[in-house]
């Protein structure tokens, strides 16, 4: 973030802490900080540097909290908030701790069912019958897209961090709801990443469970042809619950590879955050590989 915008914040802080109504500060949030946090998340999208990203990511997690008090029915902020604690909880907590990341998840997906509620009028936590949930959800429009990914993504990431709570398991057909209907509406959505879900859905738990190798694989391959190759959780995700899974260890090895050998600036640059956080994952995975076959 540039000194200039920093700055701007500042001083629109500044101001807004002095205004005197609840309605006045509502206006100075939607107004001046909603676009200015959109910026600043284009700006994260686009950071290669995980350390200044995880400082930036806190911070602004903590800004936008702190303007929803104010501001509780702000859709923007509500989004900002769900796609941010995701986002953090993939990048700099699952991996180290996996309760702590469920945690965040359930944040994250709270964030996005609120965004529902502004948005659509419904709220699906609410919803504990399974059969009308899925009619819920079938009957959202495609301008619940963002809603209905968000929710379903941070959801879905909190059960696959969770795999041995029965509690958390026996909730996948929801989040399988969710992200179906995600696919329907825009399969793209968000870099593809209704596919990833799918390819951990399939390849995480045997076949007495659900689990479906090949359904993983035709997911993981679709992602990966979706971005070109370019955002590289799909192969990483290939790796993690298919080659691992099978134990195919010189197929793990070379798609390791090909990910830290891949230049993050050759692809978008929105996509620079998310391949470098790919890389931290796979050198993590190559480092631990004996353990993980």
């Amino acid at each position: 973030m540039n000194r200039k915008l920093v700055i701007t914040m500042i001083a629109v802080l500044l101001t807004y802490a002095f205004l005197p109504g609840c309605a006045i500060q509502r206006t100075v949030v939607r107004s001046t900080m909603n676009p200015i946090l959109t910026g600043g998340l284009d700006a994260m999208m686009a950071e290669p540097n995980l350390d200044i990203a995880k400082t930036a990511l806190a911070s602004n997690l903590k800004l936008v909290e702190g303007m929803l008090r104010s501001d509780p029915n702000n859709t923007t902020l509500l989004l900002f908030a769900a796609q941010g604690y995701t986002a953090y909880a993939l990048a700099f907590v699952e991996d180290m701790d996996q309760v702590e990341a469920r945690h965040l998840y359930q944040r994250a997906a709270n964030y996005a069912n609120r965004w529902l509620v502004e948005e659509e009028d419904i709220d699906l936590l609410s919803i504990s019958d399974l059969s009308e949930f899925e009619l819920a959800v079938a009957e959202l429009d495609d301008e619940a897209v963002a809603g209905i990914f968000w929710l379903g993504n941070s959801w879905g990431s909190q059960i696959l961090n969770g795999l041995d709570d029965i509690v958390l398991v026996s909730q996948l057909p929801y989040v399988e709801a969710l992200m179906r209907r995600s696919l329907e509406i825009n399969e793209n959505f968000f870099y593809g990443f209704a596919h990833l879900f799918f390819g951990g859905y399939y390849g995480a738990r045997p076949a007495i469970l659900g689990g479906d190798m090949d359904k993983a694989v035709f997911h993981l391959e679709r992602q990966i042809e979706l971005t070109n190759g370019e955002l590289l959780f799909g192969q990483l995700f290939m790796v993690k619950y298919v080659y691992l899974r099978q134990l195919d260890e010189p197929a793990s090895r070379s798609t390791i590879e090909q990910i830290l050998d891949f230049d993050i600036f050759s692809a978008a640059e929105d996509t620079r955050l998310l391949n470098r956080v790919a890389q931290a994952k796979a050198e993590q995975m190559l480092d631990n590989m004996d353990q993980l076959l």
